[in-house]
């Protein structure tokens, strides 16, 4: 297997969702068009157009089979929703029942279409049984995030949204238009387009692509409909071009429906079939403005990119695809190839052409993989901002409201390719009144982490401490106001995140140092790749330098059991668990900082979480679990997931605060969210010390100092407050 080309560590971009489309690329719906949501097959992902690429998936989403079926076919007896005009419109090419499928919400769930003027949409939904002003009907807008809404929502008398709700709305100009939901998530089945056509208009339809006798078709099928003038029936006759240009009365007649092995514009023209013989004879007349088209296109998805260790393997699910490949995540430079051992870390770019025999050659959607080729860390390693100098960007601060922008030119770090994947490196330079914030002193280029993507690995059962220096500007606004209480603001505090994990999250202002992060990482079976990224919430995280240092000798690992018992938590509740009977205390077991009390449990299925919320000591233990996801954006806690389940319990580290707590009888205390049905049962409750994945760390006893005092929450305490505090900055135990 041969190598294609040699990586640069630096400079690894992205190739994004490939091909993505706009609004710029949709097809006018100029004629009447039946949507049959469920018949997609999969929703089809953000920015792709779908439905001949009449709509466009604005934002992406999900789907639903439990959401009830309509069936155009059948009056709807009871509520009335599928009426005889509905069945005789539409029964016969939609007949059999079909799932309210596609999900829409309200700003989550979004897609657009372009309407003419006077086109009526009839839209099948279900909206959960919400009736009145909570009922789920579409809304629809001229925005894609649905501020400028055209029709009104539902008022109190509103009915039911139950299967088979039917909503219907006419558009008044001709324009792009977005659809979603008032109040949350409905669930469609059709979306019907009735447009203002002409007397006489023929009804196009579009099959499925399919593949049969070695090639892939499309079949278009067409029926005439008769022209309506001064109340007189008139029938028609209808002719046809492959070839995108008008049809004439001299162009093939329709007669059977048309196959078509390549993208094409077939286009249709009634004519006035004055002897009513299903020919075009000389006095038959063009029917003016009855004209309609298909719009073929054929969409393949991309293949698998298959990796075993360095071996990466692509696979087709079509027959006689040929498949191409690069290992730097774009399209360039890529080679007919199936196979290729890397020598390094590379994100692979793959897609496929389909040759369909002499008709033409698809290309299907691409796709793009990080595999790893990493040496698991078994020294001290370190990734560091080596050279780069900020200089003015004149571009930029042409137009910029705040003074000089600077950039960073000939920028650099050390990071071993053979220890380090790092992918999409960008700096940012902290120079003119940012100086102030640089770590250390005089360093202007840091590694910016806004695409930057850096992964390392760690063998299986190995520990290893990390250490993050960030600029003392790391954060999304370093500049916000206190909030009311005293308490810490989110927008000031300090993350880095590791495989969606965060570390941090020191407020800058209360606490200047909180810009070095510290933390321990244990790779599980197999060993584990982790990876730093952006942090969504964080905005402006410079990083100075990345220090990997494998952890020494784990102690061995004691165990004592505080509780044993059976104790449930009901699906969903909110349910307070203690060990107020029987337990041994946290300070009769020998508790001390860094160890951690373990929980044993088991559960009915593999669906469902566990969240520990603030129980008896005012939010201490919202970030204790088995996997720290940190606080949600408005400070509330999250749902943490069981990371290994197989291990039957998670555990939670002791800090000092923790410990100060442990004299009371509730020594332990949060809730259980269970997420699924059924109950969690609680089993043991046990004190661990030692193996511990994140070192011990030291914390200096002090007694309490001038100035303001904060607890680790941000919020102000008084000089006789008992425990872990911030005094000037620094974290002190005060007695």
């Amino acid at each position: 297997m041969k190598k294609l080309f040699t990586l640069a560590i630096a400079l690894l971009g992205f190739a994004g969702v490939a091909n993505a489309a706009t609004v710029d690329d949709l097809e006018v719906l100029k004629h009447s068009y039946v949507l049959v949501c469920d018949d997609l097959g999969a929703r089809p992902g953000k920015g792709v157009l779908f439905g001949a690429n009449h709509f466009l998936d604005v934002t992406g989403g999900t789907v639903a089979t439990n959401k009830g079926q309509v069936d155009l076919s059948v009056v709807d007896g009871n509520e009335g929703y599928v009426t005889q005009e509905i069945v005789d419109k539409y029964g016969a090419d939609y007949a059999g029942p079909h799932y309210n499928w596609l999900r829409l919400k309200n700003a989550q769930d979004v897609i657009a279409m372009k309407l003419t003027a006077g086109t009526k949409l009839i839209i099948f939904e279900q909206g959960n049984n919400k009736t009145g002003k909570d009922a789920r009907i579409p809304k629809i807008a001229k925005s894609a995030d649905l501020s400028d809404a055209l029709n009104a929502a539902p008022g109190e008398d509103h009915p039911a949204t139950v299967a088979g709700f039917r909503w219907e709305y006419t558009v008044a100009d001709d324009g792009l238009y977005y659809i979603g939901s008032y109040n949350g998530d409905m669930f469609v089945s059709f979306i019907i387009v009735e447009a203002k056509e002409a007397p006489g208009t023929p009804t196009v339809k579009l099959g499925e692509q399919t593949y049969e006798g070695g090639l892939w078709f499309r079949e278009v099928t067409c029926k005439a409909n008769p022209a309506v003038e001064g109340g007189e029936s008139l029938p028609t006759v209808v002719t046809y071009t492959t070839d995108g240009t008008a049809p004439t009365a001299k162009s093939p007649l329709y007669t059977a429906p048309i196959k078509c092995y390549q993208d094409m514009t077939v286009k249709f023209q009634a004519f006035y079939d004055f002897d009513e013989n299903g020919k075009l004879d000389a006095d038959d007349e063009i029917a003016d403005g009855a004209d309609n088209e298909a719009n073929v296109s054929f969409s393949f998805d991309a293949p698998a990119i298959e990796a075993e260790g360095a071996n990466v393997t692509i696979v087709s699910p079509y027959e006689n695809a040929r498949n191409f490949l690069s290992l730097d995540g774009t399209e360039s430079g890529a080679e007919e190839l199936s196979q290729v051992t890397l020598d390094e870390s590379a994100t692979i770019y793959a897609y496929s052409l389909i040759d369909n025999g002499d008709y033409t050659t698809f290309k299907t959607k691409s796709t793009t993989k990080d595999v790893y080729v990493l040496n698991p860390i078994k020294e001290k390693k370190t990734i560091a901002v080596t050279a780069g100098t900020a200089v003015v960007d004149e571009e930029a601060t042409a137009t910029s409201t705040t003074g000089e922008v600077y950039k960073v030119e000939g920028g650099e770090i050390s990071a071993d390719k053979k220890d380090f994947f790092v992918k999409g490196l960008t700096f940012k330079a902290l120079a003119g009144d940012d100086a102030a914030y640089q770590v250390p002193a005089g360093q202007e280029a840091y590694i910016q982490m806004s695409n930057t993507n850096i992964s390392f690995l760690v063998a299986e059962g190995d520990s290893v401490n990390v250490k993050v220096v960030c600029s003392k500007n790391s954060c999304k606004n370093l500049n916000a106001d206190d909030a009311e209480d005293g308490s810490a603001v989110n927008d000031r505090k300090c993350f880095v995140n590791v495989s969606g994990t965060n570390y941090g999250g020191e407020d800058l202002k209360l606490n200047p140092e909180g810009n070095v992060i510290e933390f321990g990482l244990k790779g599980a079976e197999g060993g584990s790749i982790f990876t730093f990224q952006k942090y969504s919430g964080t905005g402006n995280i410079l990083i100075s330098s990345i220090e990997i240092t494998p952890a020494a000798g784990e102690p061995a690992v004691q165990e004592t059991v505080l509780w044993e018992g059976t104790a449930l938590v009901n699906g969903w509740a909110d349910q307070p668990m203690m060990l107020s009977d029987g337990g041994k205390e946290l300070t009769d077991a020998g508790a001390a900082v860094g160890d951690r009390l373990r929980i044993y449990f088991t559960a009915p299925d593999d669906n469902w979480q566990v969240e520990l919320t603030n129980g008896h000591w005012d939010g201490m233990l919202d970030r204790y679990a088995a996997k720290d996801l940190g606080p949600e954006p408005d400070g509330s806690p999250r749902h943490y997931t069981i990371v290994d389940q197989s291990k039957g319990y998670f555990e939670y580290t002791i800090d000092q605060d923790f410990l100060t707590k442990a004299t009371t009888a509730q020594y332990w205390g949060g809730s259980f969210l269970l997420n699924g049905d059924g109950n969690m049962t609680v089993t043991k409750v046990s004190l661990v010390k030692g193996g511990g994945d994140t070192a011990v760390k030291t914390i200096k006893t002090v007694k309490a100092q001038n100035g303001a005092i904060y607890n680790l929450a941000g919020q102000k305490v008084s000089a006789d407050y008992k425990g872990v505090v911030i005094i000037n900055g620094k974290k002190v135990l005060n007695k």
